[in-house]
């Protein structure tokens, strides 16, 4: 039987989510850039591309918020920024594209027009080209067998393929860390490496949001700060890095289990939830660009040693190490509203990454249906 506490963080995570529909083809341009097309002959959005039909864009011409393009026997013929020249270069409406009864028009706003005019020129080969993409017996698209590692930190990643998820929660018990002493910063003599534990997701391949714990330093029942980072706080990151409040009830330890879920808000919006399903909870909902209708997306989870100054560089040699780690479960959401699935993130449905190197990640399953593992992760591999 189901806890309370576990019933009600699935409620939150079944009604928060906002259902998107996943893209079947994209705009290829010359150069090789591709766009997911959001729809055909409808109204445009924000961030969107859309193709029309020259029958359908005559008798609906685009707003004068994006840019036009028409397309005949595979060549770009026309390009109409309206947008550019209202808003950017303060010029009169140049209008809708005059077109015949040949070729197609795509329109595109927001950041769509954005890549259309860094990518598209006229007289340059464009194609509207089906996405093949590979299907398992549930309909759910197939992650990548691998992904490459990002440099920089020592982590274990489960992700995601792109596809209509709307979220992914789990139940973990946090692990303990160990620094090295000898790898201090020369300037505040603070570790060089520091631990986390999260998840997040991608929008498109471009919008990387990360949210769950990173170990930080606290303060006391007098507001003196901890010399040392001390336990796990909440955070989420986007273009920038935010914190819950520094405050004892958002101040999680070695060894608590914790009920933690990402999931899709609203348009350009996710939530993040960190309970320990007694007397801390921390919830907040922030702008997470590129989570759109038209976008596919990704979801994940991480258990990390992270390195100061380090991000995007080679691995540092270090005797860090974060033990004890253990997912019970792991489910990801599909759909909206009452109608959302809630299904378990087995090794079917993510992609298994261990970097910078495979010595460096224990994993246990403890429970494959569930998505139930241990994680020890070690900078010098244990022989």
């Amino acid at each position: 039987m189901r806890s309370n506490f576990t019933q009600k963080m699935l409620f939150i995570l079944i009604f928060a989510a906002s259902v998107f529909a996943q893209n079947s083809s994209e705009i290829v341009a010359a150069n090789g850039e591709k766009y997911p097309v959001a729809g055909r002959d409808r109204t445009r959005n924000d961030n969107e591309i859309v193709v029309f039909t020259t029958d359908f864009y005559k008798k609906k011409p685009t707003f004068k918020n994006g840019v036009d393009v028409y397309v005949v026997d595979g060549k770009v013929s026309v390009i109409q920024d309206r947008a550019g020249a209202i808003y950017l270069f303060n010029k009169p409406d140049p209008g809708v594209i005059a077109v015949g009864k040949d070729g197609f028009v795509f329109s595109a706003q927001g950041d769509a027009r954005k890549w259309v005019v860094a990518n598209i020129k006229v007289g340059d080969a464009v194609a509207v080209s089906e996405i093949k993409i590979n299907k398992n017996s549930s309909g759910e698209i197939v992650p990548s067998a691998s992904l490459p590692c990002f440099a920089g930190a020592y982590y274990r990643k489960a992700v995601t393929s792109f596809d209509v998820w709307t979220g992914i929660g789990g139940l973990v018990k946090l692990g303990t860390p160990k620094v090295d002493e000898n790898r201090l910063d020369e300037k505040d003599k603070q570790p060089l490496d520091n631990f986390s534990v999260y998840m997040g997701g991608n929008a498109g391949g471009k919008s990387e949001v990360d949210a769950g714990l990173s170990w930080e330093f606290t303060l006391d029942e007098t507001g003196k700060r901890s010399s040392r980072r001390n336990a796990f706080r909440p955070f989420w990151r986007t273009k920038t890095w935010n914190s819950a409040p520094d405050e004892k009830k958002f101040y999680f330890y070695p060894g608590e289990t914790v009920q933690m879920a990402v999931l899709v808000a609203g348009p350009n919006k996710l939530r993040l939830i960190i309970s320990d399903g007694k007397t801390k909870t921390f919830q907040t909902d922030f702008d997470a660009e590129g989570f759109t209708a038209n976008i596919p997306r990704q979801f994940k989870r991480v258990n990390a040693i992270d390195q100061r100054h380090n991000e995007g560089k080679p691995v540092q040699p270090t005797r860090a190490e974060i033990t004890g780690a253990e997912w019970m479960n792991t489910i990801l959401l599909r759909g909206a509203g009452a109608d959302a699935k809630q299904i378990p993130m087995d090794k079917t449905r993510f992609t298994d990454m261990r970097c910078a190197g495979e010595s460096n990640i224990s994993v246990t399953t403890t429970g494959a249906a569930k998505g139930a593992e241990k994680i020890d992760i070690y900078g010098t591999p244990k022989k």
